[in-house]
This record gives C-alpha cells, sequence and structure tokens, in this order.
C-alpha cells in the first residue's frame, strides 16, 4: 500500500540515486504528520479532500508501471501523431512511445537525467513554499511519484517548432497514479512547450481513478516560456495537480491551462516571480459537463520589485457541473512597484450549473497596482437576439457565442493545429 515498502520497489524498478529515495521516505513522514485541510480554510471547503485520499480504496500503480493501453492501433495513431511540425514526445505508463530527435534540448526520465545532472532538478523538486494543506497532498506525489519527465533547455536556446509532449495513462480502477514533470530553462532561451495529459480507463466500471500531479517550470534570467497543460482525464478520474513556475530577473511566461476532463479536480497554479522585472501572462479554461466538480487556485506570488503579472481564466458550464475559483495575489514587502491583475469570467449553459468565484488580496508593498474581476451569468440575451435578428438560428447563435467566449483563451494556444482539434472538441461537446 502507500508505505514505505512501496517506496522501496519503486526505487528499485526506477534504480534511482539514494537521495531521491530518502526524499521519498521524508515526504512520506511529512504526510503522516500533517493534518488533511480543514473545511473552515476558505481555499479547501467547497471540495471535499477526502476524495483525494489515496488511502481511500485506492493502491498504488504496481511498480512495473506497464500496462497494456486500452487503445486500437488506429486510435494510438490518431493520440500519438504530430499534428504539424512539432517536436513531438509521447509516453505511455512510463514507456516511450515516439520521440522526436533531441535538437538542442533534453526529454528523458527523471532517474536519467539525475543521474549526469542532479542540482537543477533536485533543487526544483525541494524547493519549500507551499503550504501545509498544499503539502499534504504534494508530499504523496513526492513519495510515490512515478511516470516522471524532465525537460532540459540549454541557456541561449530557441526554437521555432514547438515541443510537444503526450502523457497517456491507462488507470485500472481504484488506482493512483502520481506523475511528476520538471521543466528547467536556461537563461536566454525561447520556447513554447505543450504539455498534453490523458487517462484511459480499463474495462467498464463506476470506480474512479486518483491523479495526483506536481509540475515544476523553473526558469533562468531572462529566460522566455510559452506553456500550455492541457488536461484530458476520463470522467472517472480525480485530480489534485500542484503546478509552480519560478522565475528569474527578466524572465517571462506566457502559461495557459486548459481543462477538459475529470470527474473531480483540485489544481493549485502558483507562479513566483522571485527576480526583479520577471513577468507572467497566466490563462485558464474549464469546460464543465455531466457533473463535474472543478476547484481551481491560482497564487500570483511576487517576491521581487517590478515584476509583472496579468491572469484570465475562464470557464463555460453546463449539465450539472460546478466551478470554484479562488484566486490571491501576494505581493511581499520587497516587491515595490508590482503591477498584477486577475479576472474570472464563468458562462452557464444550464440553470442546474454553478460557478463562485472568490478573489484573495495579500499586499505587504505600499508601491502597487492590482485589480481584479469577476463576472457569473448565462448567455447574453442580446447578443442572441443581434444574431438572431440577422437569419441565423437560436442554437447556432449561442454556439457562436460560447466559442467567441473562448475563443480569447484557445489564442493563447501557440500552435494552430492544436488550435483547430481544441476548437472542433468543445464545439462538439456543446448541447442545450
Amino acid at each position: 500500500m502507500f508505505d514505505t515498502e512501496t517506496i522501496d520497489q519503486l526505487a528499485k524498478t526506477l534504480k534511482e540515486p539514494s537521495w531521491l529515495t530518502e526524499l521519498r521516505r521524508k515526504a512520506l513522514v511529512r504526510h503522516a504528520q500533517l493534518p488533511w485541510p480543514h473545511s473552515s480554510d476558505d481555499i479547501w471547503r467547497r471540495t471535499d479532500v477526502s476524495l483525494l485520499d489515496p488511502a481511500q480504496g485506492f493502491s498504488p500503480t504496481p511498480p512495473s508501471l506497464l500496462q497494456a493501453i486500452p487503445l486500437s492501433g488506429a486510435q494510438l495513431a490518431g493520440l500519438t501523431r504530430p499534428l504539424g511540425h512539432e517536436q513531438l514526445f509521447v509516453r505511455a505508463n512510463g514507456a516511450w512511445v515516439s520521440r522526436a530527435p533531441a535538437q538542442g534540448i533534453v526529454v528523458e526520465d527523471l532517474t536519467q537525467a539525475v543521474s549526469h545532472q542532479p542540482d537543477p532538478i533536485r533543487q526544483a523538486i525541494e524547493a519549500d513554499g507551499f503550504s501545509d494543506a498544499e503539502q499534504k497532498l504534494s508530499t504523496l506525489n513526492t513519495a510515490f511519484h512515478h511516470d516522471d519527465l524532465v525537460v532540459q533547455v540549454p541557456p541561449s536556446f530557441t526554437t521555432a517548432a514547438p515541443i510537444r509532449l503526450v502523457h497517456l495513462l491507462s488507470a485500472a480502477p481504484k488506482q493512483a497514479i502520481f506523475p511528476m514533470t520538471v521543466i528547467t530553462v536556461g537563461a536566454g532561451s525561447s520556447i513554447t512547450l505543450i504539455d498534453e495529459y490523458v487517462s484511459l480507463p480499463i474495462g467498464h466500471t463506476t470506480d474512479a481513478h486518483l491523479v495526483n500531479s506536481r509540475i515544476e517550470l523553473v526558469l533562468e534570467p531572462d529566460a522566455s516560456v510559452h506553456y500550455v497543460r492541457l488536461q484530458r482525464w476520463d470522467l472517472k478520474a480525480r485530480e489534485f495537480l500542484l503546478q509552480r513556475a519560478t522565475l528569474a530577473r527578466g524572465a517571462t511566461l506566457t502559461m495557459a491551462n486548459i481543462n477538459l476532463g475529470a470527474a473531480v479536480s483540485k489544481a493549485h497554479i502558483v507562479t513566483k516571480p522571485n527576480g526583479e522585472h520577471a513577468s507572467t501572462k497566466l490563462y485558464g479554461f474549464v469546460f464543465g459537463h455531466h457533473t463535474q466538480h472543478i476547484d481551481q487556485h491560482t497564487l500570483q506570488d511576487h517576491q521581487a520589485a517590478h515584476t509583472t503579472s496579468n491572469l484570465q481564466f475562464r470557464a463555460a458550464l453546463q449539465d450539472a457541473s460546478r466551478m470554484i475559483y479562488t484566486g490571491l495575489i501576494r505581493i511581499a514587502k520587497q516587491a515595490q512597484q508590482t503591477n498584477a491583475y486577475q479576472s474570472n469570467h464563468n458562462l452557464m449553459l444550464s440553470r442546474e450549473a454553478k460557478a463562485e468565484t472568490i478573489p484573495m488580496l495579500e499586499i505587504l508593498a505600499d508601491d502597487v497596482q492590482c485589480k481584479h474581476g469577476a463576472s457569473i451569468g448565462p448567455i447574453d440575451d442580446e447578443q442572441a437576439f443581434y444574431l438572431m435578428s440577422r437569419g441565423v438560428p437560436r442554437e447556432i447563435a449561442q454556439r457562436l457565442i460560447v466559442m467567441g467566449f473562448v475563443e480569447p483563451i484557445i489564442q493563447q494556444v501557440p500552435f494552430e493545429p492544436l488550435q483547430e482539434r481544441l476548437r472542433q472538441e468543445i464545439e462538439s461537446g456543446l448541447h442545450y
């Protein structure tokens, strides 16, 4: 189960260095010491965290890590075929399925990466700054992580072709999966990285599977990164995600998180501009359907002066889906002349759908600009009437309005073939 014996089996199978195994052990001890998030905590009280507890009837992934992917050859080809000119890397249950030739960057298993360059990866994994509530779940990933991927971009590297990572995970009922991705981008480099996650259930069952993920992005001085995370977990999945980007002096990050799957998703997305003149633009989109419960928390954590962040999260919710958004802008005392903005907009496509938005500010500096805005509402009747008065049928008018609402986020996916796939996927899922 979730104990030191499982850690030892993972360490033996992965042939990892002793310091990484010791880090797993310490994380398991820390997990046992920490309480579960309390219902009085405004960031956690709207989601039943017991649904994310692997001890509630879940089993760890077998140390072999390999299972049959329940796909035909044609289906697998559809998920692993390049969409355009991207550098494509595809993994299925911890094994490489497709791997583009290395063109200046390193994309490899974590155990391989730490064998020849451990320091930056170790620093990323061991970096602190998480709340006790976040650590209660993140320590499980640190203790039992597998299917780990490291992307290392050297200094002063640029490429026009986007790097596209596809993670395919076949999940048995009541199984817990703990993927980890570490991305380090050297000083002065510029890349576009698309990170896709897909879970594929085994067999016909109503039982859930659990995904506890961690993603670390580390940008060195003057690095420029456009990062997209696309989540397509199966609708039986329960997800906890801890995603953090740390920016050094002069680094710039444009990041988009697009969530299309999971029955329950609790995501914490953190950006830390730690160096002066670092800048972030953050985008998110949730497409809620059926009875999905999506809980997203963002933290714009400004730790240096002259930094900027601009956040825009949107959700389109149909059926009986529910979206909770809590967003915190934190400005440290030394982060003078910081400019931060946060917005969250929710489009309600059914009477049963629900949305909550809770903006938060924690400002210790006295020379800053911080703003936030939010909206929750149905399709605008005046917009629909305008289109219908020009001969557009009601259903098509509603679809046009919804797709227009989504489009500003899709535009942040810097790869046109994937933009088109997303438009088709979202539009085909709309119903009234």
